[in-house]
């Protein structure tokens, strides 16, 4: 295999994303794939990069733009896989002698897409910057691939073989920000985009559902010198949102100079204005630290507190150790105190895990004072992850169901060539009704606990009448079955999806245009329904408190404070009066502590620094930005429930 020589050759990248909302990621894989073989002469010298593909755009439309394209390289997530075969297949069909390569997360280990996809040339496995460039070398000379590790292809007999493979030791590539790769891209672009920061590359840990640690075993550190200089490119262009892809950010000591100079760009230019990041685990004072610093300057999207299961079966079985429980109910008292907001992920569908394990552990988070935020997600299987081989599935009965990607917060995928999940329905200790069973508990303890709308309630409960938060959620869940008919039409939504997804009938979002053209996740789709309906939602949820409390007079109070708490678009800055001091009273119990139900008059006054006009801007500033700063809650920070008055 090997290109016309003599003459500048033209390659081509696609790294095909999602719209969100109004903006774009900037391709940073391919633009590091680029930027790494442009800074060798030798690439310089034989080929222009005349195009990057960063949308998912008609792609009859792009190949008939495309000149003389000699190379393309494909960059393989699960969100744009699909999209990247039919692509390559067209352009294989139009371009016969155009080598094709695929590289990515989303390209496993073996020659499996060689055997199936005759379109493809050469597979580039792991991280693919140095493989990248000597491919284009060995293309432009000799045309001999057989040496270049991590890579696999045809041989002269038309056999697909894969060659041996590397650790890669490179600490510093050249920038694609500073290399001006994608001024092109911002130059002639229609929306805002965002971008990615990566400071180091690598993870320690090796959990089985995860392919960071299988990928990269050893941490390498980009220069401080760069990353400073990315942001302050960052600044200049004025990303909105970055997107930190570190595997633990606050590891490191270098990674609060990071934060500071973050701080630094804000404050003197407005930007970046939002930061994401994955937190270290193992560092909690010095991730403290930098939550604390980027929440007082409005950087920060709160503290990531990440278990992911809290069966001890199920951590032993993916091969990942938490922190102990007392310290992480230590840690969430401290954040809470400095008025930052925590989350907590956890994976629904791991090996070893039950029914009951799930419910519980999700609940037993609230029990240890995990009021703010979780978000369980589905179990997916990557490629390169351990879980994914023959082997894992079969010691843990792993069955999946492939879908269309699970998009959240863009518009419906329905209809766009994008990407495939496989999420996990079943295993050996959770079957497919389980699984739905599961799901069902998960989104009503997110969506009414953690978005707020039962909360209260929950709280009063566990500390008055001794009613687990396990127990309330659960009588809750068979209250809504059996007795009622607003909220049960909520859940019958949520089944309907659960079931159809199982059967390969559909996905497992909801869209409603009343919340816009974008699309939720199920739990953020309950609550939502929920409160746009907020009467009706609650005149349910009273009959269902009048088991656990006879006083109409105290309930009225309850409810009414409860109600007051939940942002709704177009109410801000009112003021309720109640005979109780349940701010005191809710606020002690967020923090982990306890103090009884003050009985006072109090006048309350609720105010909010992201007021709504309707229920699209509300479910797009409120609940997609804000889900993780708990903004759904006057209660929460920066929201504000001020007393103006007692007597």
């Amino acid at each position: 295999m090997r290109l016309s020589t003599g003459k500048m050759k033209n390659f081509y990248l696609v790294q095909a994303g999602c719209l969100y909302g109004n903006t774009y990621y900037l391709p940073y894989a391919v633009g590091m794939l680029a930027a790494f073989a442009l800074n060798d002469e030798r690439v310089a010298k034989a080929y222009t990069l005349k195009r990057i593909i960063y949308s998912l755009e008609d792609i009859d439309q792009a190949i008939e733009s495309m000149e003389n394209p000699a190379f393309v390289g494909f960059s393989n997530s699960i969100w744009n896989y699909s999209y990247n075969l039919v692509f390559a297949e067209k352009l294989k069909a139009a371009y016969p002698d155009c080598v094709i390569q695929f590289g990515g997360h989303h390209v496993p280990p073996d020659t499996g897409l060689l055997e199936k996809h005759s379109f493809i040339d050469i597979l580039a496995h792991g991280k693919g910057e140095e493989a990248f460039r000597d491919v284009l070398i060995a293309l432009d000379t000799d045309g001999d691939l057989s040496d270049i590790p991590n890579i696999s292809f045809r041989n002269a007999d038309g056999v697909p073989v894969k060659n041996r493979t590397e650790k890669i030791t490179i600490s510093e590539y050249p920038s694609p920000y500073l290399n001006g790769i994608f001024d092109d891209i911002i130059a002639n672009g229609e929306y805002p985009f965002s971008c990615v920061l990566e400071t180091n590359r690598g993870c320690p840990y090796s959990c089985s559902y995860c392919d960071w640690g299988e990928l990269n075993s050893a941490v390498r550190m980009f220069s401080l010198d760069k990353v400073f200089a990315e942001l302050d490119w960052m600044s200049e262009h004025k990303m909105e949102f970055v997107y930190c892809v570190d595997a633990n950010f606050g590891m490191f000591e270098r990674d609060e100079l990071i934060a500071n100079k973050l701080v630094e760009l804000k404050e003197g230019k407005g930007y970046p204005n939002r930061l994401q990041v994955s937190y270290a685990k193992n560092e909690p004072e010095r991730v403290f630290r930098i939550n604390r610093l980027l929440a007082q300057h409005g950087i920060g999207k709160g503290a990531t507190m990440s278990l992911q299961s809290l069966s001890p079966v199920v951590l032993e079985n993916i091969g990942r150790k938490n922190i102990d429980k007392t310290e992480y109910s230590r840690q969430l008292s401290m954040y809470r105190n400095a008025g930052i907001s925590t989350y907590t992920e956890l994976i629904l569908g791991l090996p070893g895990e039950t029914l009951e394990s799930f419910s519980k552990g999700l609940c037993e988070l609230l029990e240890l004072g995990q009021h703010s935020s979780v978000s369980a997600y589905y179990c997916e299987l990557l490629p390169n992850a351990q879980m994914s081989t023959r082997e894992y599935m079969d010691k843990y009965k792993i069955k999946t169901v492939s879908s269309a990607l699970n998009q959240y917060h863009c518009n419906s995928m329905e209809d766009v060539l994008s990407g495939f999940s496989d999420i996990v329905v079943e295993t050996s200790t959770m079957s497919v009704d389980d699984w739905i069973k599961a799901n069902f508990f998960s989104t009503c303890v997110q969506s009414f606990h953690h978005f707020g709308l039962t909360q209260c309630l929950a709280m009063y409960f566990r500390h008055e009448k001794n009613v687990t938060y396990y127990d309330f959620y659960k009588d809750l869940l068979e209250y809504i079955e059996n007795e009622s008919v607003f909220c049960k039409a909520a859940f019958d939504m949520v089944r309907r999806t659960l079931v159809g997804f199982v059967e390969g009938k559909g996905g497992l979002t909801y869209q409603q245009d009343d919340f816009g053209s974008i699309t939720y996740p199920l739990e953020e789709a309950v609550f939502l329904i929920s409160n746009l309906d907020r009467d009706k939602f609650y005149g349910e949820i009273r009959k269902y408190a009048e088991r656990y409390i006879d006083s109409s007079e105290f309930l009225d109070e309850l409810f009414d404070y409860q109600k007051s708490v939940i942002l709704r678009p177009c109410e801000n800055g009112f003021e309720k009066s109640y005979s109780y001091d349940f701010k005191k009273y809710f606020d002690t119990i967020w923090a982990n502590g306890y103090s009884e139900l003050e009985k006072k008059n109090v006048s309350y006054r609720f105010e909010t620094p992201f007021p709504t006009n309707d229920w699209e801007e509300y479910s797009k500033i409120i609940i997609w930005y804000g889900r993780r700063n708990g903004r759904m809650l006057y209660s929460n920070s920066p929201n504000t429930v001020k007393i103006i008055r007692t007597r």
